[in-house]
């Protein structure tokens, strides 16, 4: 840390919370002559802007504020950047159980790269690794070394934003593509009453819960338990997958200036299907012998995933005057696993493959490795933020100031050695396999500091922003193995944002943004050193619609992206990575979301994204997971009136393009196109003594589609996708 410590910066903090304390009589003093919402901040001439703004339901599809880009509640039409919001009436209607799921109908996304497998939430946003930046109730998830991540069931969740573009200045360390903030349900002196049940195909039954309410006699304090649980059986041969978890959290509102939530989360997942890939040849190449869908590389008895998750936090506010907030919040996570797993890369010459790993498609047997691994880690993040609003003049000012700090401490121990050739026409799924001992054994801690200014400015239909962050970063690795190579690594980023947006009659705002990125890479390369932070930068033109006269939203963007210091899989040991150079990514996205007439709910986008590397070993090639084109399209309508009232389905197509799959050979995943469906119907008005009760039923790959998400090389192999899912539920409300 070269010009802040944190204990300098907490003082930077507490300077801030007394400052406004302070100062509170004096902002007072000056709040009759400011404006007293954003909203009326920003609307232009035309007074209908404001109407806009606040008209439709906030349990529709359709979404006109986020915070997600500038962290206090702003109008998208306003907002000059690219983001995409996914309601919680959106993941219902699509029964979306994972992350993934839930971003399908996003543009610029494109996640499930790790195929039917769901415990970690992988993907891209425009052809760059989400995976660190993601973001829940304003706070990082950090993630591991290697199997440990943090990952929240999405039934847990209010709503998850993506940000398209380097987010650094109000998030900090981030991917150059985007992060995807997501937002907890938490108690809010509301009423909630809901349980459901499902079952389908694999086995599959799952059941949550959503209750919450205002303690008797306690107009102030409420309380909300959200509780979650599945199991279903693995396509793959011998596996299963288990999850549970809850959400408690209590909100207190002593004042109508004061509030209070405090909650925690707890989260296990004691089995997991196989994270297993499918060699090359025989599933995207030709091979004599060709895996089945359900085949299995593993080995029942020594495969095992169970990773626990524990969390607790808070978040404050005071709400010093109509013009001025202070915000402070922080998080505390505890997260375990232990991991075995047999996987196969490649077909062996013989019974005995020790030595031999080239590729022989006409063997009958395949190559495999042994991996096991520990590994915890505990993490804090606290943030405390002042925002307000002042006038220079004409022009409107609402104003953000930030400090943060959150730190990671890791160890992991993990082996990885041979284990028996499987022979393919007479498997043997109980080979006598050990735990590999560990040839590393790292204790990893990270901190980082940040301290960031934002100026949101509006005159009359013009509208500016501007922000400025600087971050220090700090990376210390010790190594059990060998103590002389344990090292610290210290970086500093200062990183900027600026954008311009003008709302023009009608509704139709076109903007220009410009935004830098910043993230120091909390893993370390094979030889156990930390990779370099990563720098990024993005041009970006885009419009947006709002209309007046029916319920939606629509946006169009073009950008330019480079990324410096860009990790890639290492060809050699793809359980590695290397920094390749650069990264360039160009492309326009289409996204739009609207309810034109009661009970038609219609979602479509379109991404176009040119990635290649311009600088590097793999220079003018196509990173490997990323396809240059999705679309993806959703219609859902519900009968309004007469017999079959509250009767409804929906219909889901999803494209994904050919990816590539190596950088030394010619190897590619095809395109494919899925379809989705779903149909429901509400017992309310047909059987009024059912009121309250709703049945659904939706099925994924409808026409059970076998299809490769994406290769990582020709050696690891390539991940497919989950087969036709059918889900059955019942969910009763009261």
């Amino acid at each position: 840390m070269t010009c802040i410590s944190y204990r300098y910066l907490l003082l930077v903090t507490s300077g801030i919370g007394f400052f406004v304390l302070q100062n509170n009589a004096i902002a007072q003093s000056t709040t009759s002559t400011t404006q007293t919402s954003n909203t009326s901040q920003t609307k232009g001439d035309d007074s209908k802007d404001e109407q806009i703004v606040v008209k439709g339901n906030k349990n529709s599809i359709v979404t006109k504020s986020s915070s997600a880009a500038t962290k206090s509640s702003t109008p998208l039409i306003y907002t000059p950047e690219s983001v995409s919001v996914v309601t919680s009436q959106q993941m219902q209607m699509q029964n979306a159980t994972t992350l993934g799921q839930a971003l399908r109908y996003s543009s610029g996304v494109s996640m499930e790269q790790r195929g039917s497998n769901s415990r970690y939430d992988l993907g891209t946003i425009r052809g760059f690794d989400v995976n660190g930046s993601q973001y829940l109730d304003g706070l990082l998830m950090f993630k591991g070394q290697y199997y440990a991540a943090q990952q929240v069931d999405v039934y847990l969740l209010q709503q998850v934003d993506v940000l398209k573009g380097p987010s650094s200045v109000v998030y900090g360390q981030s991917s150059p593509g985007g992060i995807i903030a997501l937002t907890s349900k938490f108690a809010n002196g509301s009423r909630y009453r809901h349980v459901s049940l499902e079952g389908g195909n694999y086995n599959y039954v799952r059941g949550v819960f959503d209750l919450g309410d205002k303690f008797k006699g306690l107009d102030n304090l409420s309380w909300r338990v959200v509780g979650t649980g599945f199991r279903q059986d693995g396509r793959d041969w011998y596996t299963k997958a288990e999850r549970y978890a809850i959400q408690p959290s209590l909100y207190w509102e002593p004042t109508d200036d004061i509030n209070l939530t405090v909650y925690g989360r707890y989260q296990a997942q004691p089995n997991d299907t196989s994270y297993q890939t499918f060699p090359a040849f025989g599933s995207v190449l030709s091979a004599p012998y060709h895996f089945p869908s359900n085949f299995f590389s593993g080995d029942k008895n020594f495969d095992k995933f169970d990773q626990t998750q524990a969390s607790v936090g808070y978040k404050f506010t005071y709400q010093l005057n109509p013009e001025w907030q202070f915000l402070s919040m922080a998080r505390y996570t505890n997260v375990g696993a232990n991991y075995n797993q047999v996987y196969g890369s490649s077909y062996a010459s013989g019974a005995n493959p020790n030595g031999s790993a080239g590729y022989y498609p006409g063997s009958r047997y395949m190559y495999r490795y042994a991996n096991g691994s520990k590994e915890h880690f505990d993490t804090i993040t606290i943030e405390e933020q002042l925002h307000g609003q002042v006038h220079t003049g004409p022009v409107a000012h609402d104003l953000l100031l930030g400090v943060s700090w959150q730190n990671i401490r890791s160890g992991y121990d993990y082996g990885s050695g041979y284990a028996p050739p499987l022979d393919l026409y007479h498997p043997n799924y109980s080979a006598p396999i050990t735990i590999p001992t560990p040839s590393m054994q790292m204790g990893v801690s990270t901190n980082q500091e940040g301290i960031f200014l934002q100026d949101n400015m509006s005159y009359k239909r013009l509208h500016a922003q501007l922000g400025f962050r600087n971050d220090w970063s700090s990376i210390g690795t010790r190594n059990h193995v060998t103590p002389s190579s344990s090292f610290t690594q210290s970086d500093q980023a200062f990183t900027f944002r600026g954008g311009i947006l003008y709302n023009l009659p009608y509704n139709i705002s076109p903007y220009f943004s410009y935004a830098q990125s910043f993230q120091p890479l909390n893993q370390v390369s094979q030889s156990g050193k930390p990779y370099q932070p990563t720098r990024g930068e993005q041009y970006e033109v885009g419009i947006k619609y709002q209309p007046e006269n029916f319920n939606g939203f629509f946006s169009a963007a073009i950008y330019n992206l480079e990324q410096t210091n860009v990790l890639t899989s290492d060809p050699v040991n793809p359980m590695f990575s290397l920094q390749a150079g650069k990264q360039r990514s160009r492309g326009f996205e289409l996204e739009a979301h609207t309810s034109p007439i009661a009970g038609l709910n219609l979602i479509a986008a379109y991404t176009y994204q040119d990635v290649k590397f311009t600088a590097g070993d793999y220079s003018g090639q196509r990173p490997t997971q990323v396809p240059a084109n999705i679309f993806s399209f959703w219609g859902d309508y519900t009968i309004q009136s007469g017999t079959f009232k509250n009767l409804g389905g929906a219909i889901g197509v999803r494209y994904n393009g050919n990816t590539n799959g190596d950088y030394i050979s010619y190897l590619r995943t095809k395109a494919y196109t899925m379809i989705d469906m779903q149909a429901h119907y509400k017992f309310d008005d047909s059987i009024p003594t059912l009121k309250g009760l709703e049945a659904q039923f939706t099925a994924q790959n409808l026409t059970n589609k076998r299809y490769f998400t994406a290769c990582y090389s020709q050696s690891f192999g390539c991940a497919i996708g989950q087969g036709r899912t059918v889900i059955g539920k019942l969910s009763y409300n009261w």
